[in-house]
């Protein structure tokens, strides 16, 4: 099942750039439910990492392209999940919008499908944080 969240974010393309790469590399600063972060490979456009989030473990290949303004976190080796989660910055006419997706499948179709609804809490809370970090003005980005 497929969950996001939204929000307007008031400061630069640039700043919000920037802090969306800083939390791809350390998720830990602004998700709280995250731990254990490790980067295991770099790539020229992105990177292997592996961490814990309420009580998975997860290992995604993250692809970064800044020309669409988009992160993507696709699981890989993960025994119970297939999918992807995405970091999307969208300008309109200067107001801009980030959106987090989460597009995660159970492998398992007879699995419990409740980690959506125990996500979203997670993901909106990651989304209101860089909202806040974003719109400071004391924050270097």
């Amino acid at each position: 099942m497929v969950i996001s969240h939204s929000e307007k974010i008031n400061c630069t393309q640039e700043r919000l750039w920037k802090l969306l790469l800083d939390k791809a590399e350390h998720p830990e600063k602004t998700i709280s439910e995250v731990q254990k972060v490790k980067i295991l490979q770099k790539y020229d456009n992105g990177f292997l990492r592996e961490m814990s989030v309420a009580g998975l473990e997860i290992r995604e290949r993250i692809i970064i392209d800044q020309k669409v303004g988009q992160i993507k976190f696709i699981l890989v080796d993960n025994e119970e999940l297939d999918g992807y989660f995405l970091n999307k910055i969208e300008n309109k006419r200067g107001q801009l919008t980030l959106t987090y997706l989460q597009d995660w499948i159970p492998k398992d179709q007879n699995a419990k499908q409740d980690f959506d609804q125990q996500f979203y809490p997670i993901l909106k809370n990651a989304v209101l944080a860089i909202k806040k970090l974003a719109e400071m003005t004391s924050i270097p980005y």
